[in-house]
């Protein structure tokens, strides 16, 4: 395989692997259509503002999301919106494997 092959499959485990994170994946549906401060998602979540903060610096990191700066905080949106078509997909196919049918069924 070649290395810049390599650095790919490494780079996109590492995206399944954030994504298979139910917190992650509820906060890029949560940012699909808007911007969002931490506070706006920790009540959306029902969750701790650590935790979500820990959630969205994981996906900062991997330039999933990012955050403009609005007076003293910060609204955060999808930095790349790609991603939203691997969870489309993602949903798509689940409906099949939930409903048993075949690709083209539904």
């Amino acid at each position: 395989m070649k290395n810049e092959e390599i650095i790919y499959k490494n780079e996109m485990e590492r995206i399944f692997k954030i994504l298979s994170n139910p917190t992650r994946l509820q906060i890029l549906v949560l940012l699909e259509n808007k911007q969002l401060s931490v506070n706006e998602i920790v009540n959306e979540l029902s969750l701790s503002q650590p935790q979500v903060s820990h959630q969205l610096a994981i996906l900062k990191e991997h330039q999933l999301v990012n955050a403009d700066r609005v007076g003293k905080q910060s609204l955060y949106r999808l930095d790349d919106p790609h991603i939203l078509n691997v969870i489309d997909s993602t949903k798509n196919h689940v409906r099949h494997v939930v409903l048993g049918k075949k690709h083209g069924e539904l």
